[in-house]
């Protein structure tokens, strides 16, 4: 707390009286942080171009804070509070974005009305989060391995439409 305060020009009580603890800090900064650059959401008109989209970004941006995220995510899991306000801010916020993806191929009616959209919503960060604790590589390839997967259109599958529209697939 100390060469925070001095980095940031102010005293250690101002700090912690507007940070009462070293995890409030933490998580601000986050916060912070992660509203900066999270990617939009992509509104291309296609379900998949959406999630291949959206995918391919957010992983990009997760190559570049690999390391301060790495270093949350040790903490996260020794420290219940910072865990419950990390999901809350961070995930739901990313889970957010996969929601309105899902919801408006609802409205478009590439998914069918009763979809779940919740459910849906968190396959892709599930999907991320296995893989990561499997050692897989969390690159471009997976985000596309995920969307052909689960999010192509194709005769019964969830965009129930032979083709993609736009013909965008993979690019």
């Amino acid at each position: 707390m100390d060469a925070v305060a001095a980095r940031a020009g102010v005293g250690k009580a101002s700090l912690y009286r507007r940070f009462p603890t070293k995890e409030r800090l933490v998580l601000e900064a986050i916060r912070h942080r992660h509203e900066q650059g999270r990617p939009a959401v992509p509104d291309t008109g296609s379900l998949y171009r959406d999630m291949l989209g959206y995918l391919r970004a957010l992983i990009r941006y997760r190559q570049g804070h690999a390391e301060g995220l790495q270093a949350v995510a040790s903490e996260v899991m020794v420290n219940p509070e910072l865990a419950t306000e990390f999901r809350r801010q961070i995930a739901g916020g990313m889970l957010a974005g996969f929601r309105t993806i899902v919801a408006r191929a609802v409205e478009r009616g590439e998914l069918p009305r009763g979809t779940d959209v919740d459910l849906l919503a968190m396959l892709p960060l599930a999907l991320v989060h296995h893989l990561r604790l499997a050692g897989e590589p969390i690159d471009e390839r997976q985000a596309k391995r995920i969307a052909d997967q689960f999010f192509a259109a194709r005769p019964g599958g969830p965009a129930g439409t032979a083709t993609d529209p736009g013909g965008q697939r993979g690019r």
